[in-house]
């Protein structure tokens, strides 16, 4: 009796041929949840430019709860090891993070200490102030819409290491990509929560 098909010398075994197609499928579910968001980054004068934006599917009120919520960054954020508040006197919050900056698949460690001014429910301003980058000051602008809230993250970089122009840039769009998708889907996650949450208390699913 022949072998059966999947034993023979040299033939493909059927999960095998498959597999392919179940990890695209994978994907492509992935990406039909993740919001969808654009990432500018552009050198100036020696400093880096970034410009961040997405259209969420969220109320504003969640949108600004999980842009402060800095003591569970890690719980969403790629790449944070440590997030938590230090300091705090009125509208300014200072907050430590350490983590890992990407470079390619390359991994580099990287402390930093922020101080952030806090207008609710629309607007943050931050500023390093001691670690391992010179200079980043940035901004959060949310915009509350028809059909959602707009998030808008414009920064301005100077992280003093000794790269290449053109390298340093992808390294920060990497980055800051991969952040702002994390932060831009957790977002749209817990209002969709929220949104449930509210429907079922008000019986409107049984």
């Amino acid at each position: 009796m022949p072998p059966p098909i999947a034993s023979m010398p040299g033939a493909r075994h059927p999960r095998r041929r498959y597999l392919p197609i179940a990890l695209l499928l994978a994907l492509l579910a992935t990406n039909a949840t993740a919001a969808t968001i654009a990432v500018e980054v552009a050198s100036h004068a020696g400093t880096i430019n970034i410009e961040a934006s997405a259209l969420l599917n969220a109320d504003a009120r969640t949108a600004w709860d999980v842009l402060t919520d800095y003591d569970h960054y890690t719980d969403f954020i790629p790449g944070l090891r440590t997030s938590h508040i230090v300091g705090r006197r009125g509208a300014t919050v200072t907050v430590e993070q350490s983590g890992e900056f990407m470079f390619w698949l390359l991994p580099v460690p990287l402390d930093v200490t922020f101080e952030i001014t806090e207008v609710p429910p629309t607007y943050l301003r931050s500023h390093v102030v001691a670690g391992d980058l010179r200079a980043l000051d940035s901004r959060y602008v949310l915009t509350p819409g028809a059909t959602g809230v707009r998030l808008e993250y414009f920064g301005t970089l100077d992280s003093g290491f000794p790269l290449f122009d053109p390298v340093e840039r992808f390294a920060v769009r990497q980055n800051v990509a991969r952040r702002f998708q994390a932060l831009s889907d957790e977002i749209e996650r817990r209002s969709a929560a929220h949104a449930e949450r509210r429907r079922r208390a008000d019986g409107n699913v049984r």
